[in-house]
């Protein structure tokens, strides 16, 4: 997994146990289901995680926006 500074110090103030469920469940619009994410980029776009990825099913790419802009 590779973050930007900024999308480090979010994905910490996640607990763990929920960190793996989040890499666990995005959707694959080509699988057309829950898969997890391989290959993790992380972004912070307008104060939200944004994990881009390719689906560990088919290899296409996919993302899931975690919205952490109303985390203290």
């Amino acid at each position: 997994m590779k973050l930007s500074t900024q999308a480090k110090i979010h994905w910490e103030k996640i607990p763990q146990n929920i960190r793996l469920k989040l890499l666990n469940n995005a959707f694959c619009y080509k699988c057309k289901k829950m898969v997890g994410i391989g290959e993790v980029v992380g972004t912070v776009v307008r104060g939200d995680l944004v994990l881009r990825g390719v689906c560990t099913g088919c290899n296409s790419p996919i993302s899931r926006l975690i919205e952490t802009s109303e985390i203290p």
